[in-house]
């Protein structure tokens, strides 16, 4: 280490190096905790965001976000089918009861529970609107008789085919369509319910479902009704308020602390040997120079480190959790960093080489 009171970045750099390659920095020790904290913090983060994203997921495909506005014979079908044009629709499709049922020639005299629906029904039931014709079984009525899609299913005075099957669990929903067949029509026309995907949920889509229904005489005596098709998984998943309230939400500030007091720790370590330098001559500037250059190296390894493991993790939790995951990773990367360089700063400033014998002693 020079004597003078200039030192070149050169010599600070080299002087640098030399403490990290005799691990009088310890740098390996300071990266694995600064690692451990700041990793940890991100993967606890993940862990809540994964759970709150499968619940969304859950609520969703358990029909809980799908609205069923009821109004017997008096819901216009292409005015239903309009509103998947609003914001945050999924899909929009009216349903009424079938004046002729169907009645399979397996089951003489048992007419097979039926329904009209309009073709975007099937985009609510299954994700994908209907361009076939046919008929749509549940999975209950597949399976009791035996079929799969484009298979032929025998009535008693013709046969239809199978154009679809869509999943109607009992799993809290509403029964009707449990075990049903549907046969599309076309959407001009009345019908006596219509059902309305909407995520994230909207109020104001809520405030304009009562817009399919057509106006009439009996409205006052007979209002139309508003339910969820599941509402077992309670009323509403306020998604963004429940990310915002998470027990991580703050982790941040406390991943800053304790980085601070991380860095502060690693400057009060070599109080001596810095109070030594001091004494020789040496810059606070240029200690806080070299001491960063030191600190910088255990953290950008480390952030480095994080920051792969943060993609790695976002890549396994999918497209809809993984960009949460990664923003939250950097930010919480630069908390971390930040907090650690002001800690390494404020340890240089508290050096002070008048006090090397009282430091000594201490050691």
């Amino acid at each position: 280490m020079s004597e003078h009171t200039g030192i070149s970045f050169r010599s600070l750099r080299s002087e640098a190096w030399r403490n990290l390659a005799s691990r009088t920095t310890r740098a390996v020790l300071f990266g694995s905790i600064w690692f451990a904290v700041v990793g940890g913090s991100f993967l606890w983060d993940s862990a809540i965001t994964a759970d709150l994203a499968r619940a969304a997921d859950t609520y969703q495909r358990s029909g809980s976000s799908t609205l069923i506005v009821e109004a017997e014979g008096r819901i216009d079908g292409s005015q239903c089918e309009s509103m998947a044009e609003l914001p945050n629709v999924r899909a929009a499709g009216a349903i009424r009861t079938a004046r002729l049922p169907l009645t399979p020639a397996a089951t003489p005299g048992v007419e097979l529970p039926t329904f009209d629906a309009t073709p975007r029904l099937t985009r609510v039931l299954m994700g994908q609107d209907s361009h076939s014709n046919g008929v749509f079984l549940s999975a209950q009525v597949a399976d009791a008789f035996g079929l799969t899609v484009l298979e032929p299913l025998v009535l008693q005075d013709r046969a239809v085919t199978v154009a679809g099957i869509f999943n109607f669990p009992d799993d809290g929903r509403r029964g009707e369509l449990g075990y049903s067949a549907l046969q599309t029509v076309p959407a001009a026309g009345s019908f006596d319910q219509c059902w309305v995907v909407v995520w994230p949920e909207s109020d104001r889509v809520r405030s304009l479902l009562s817009s399919s229904v057509m106006v009439g005489e009996d409205l006052r005596q007979n209002p139309s009704v508003v339910s969820q098709l599941n509402s077992s998984l309670g009323a509403t998943f306020d998604g963004e308020s429940l990310y915002r309230s998470r027990p991580t939400a703050f982790l941040g500030y406390a991943v800053g602390a304790t980085a601070f007091g991380l860095g502060l720790v690693a400057v009060r370590l070599r109080k001596l040997e810095l109070a030594a330098a001091r004494s020789i001559g040496m810059r606070p500037a240029a200690q806080a120079c070299q001491l960063l250059l030191e600190s910088g190296a255990w953290l950008g390894c480390a952030s480095i480190l994080t920051l792969a493991t943060s993609v790695v993790v976002a890549g396994w939790l999918g497209v809809g959790v993984g960009a949460s995951v990664v923003q939250y990773a950097v930010l919480t990367i630069g908390a971390g960093v930040l907090g650690s360089l002001a800690g390494v700063l404020l340890g240089v400033a508290t050096i002070n080489s008048a006090r090397a014998l009282a430091y000594f002693r201490d050691r």
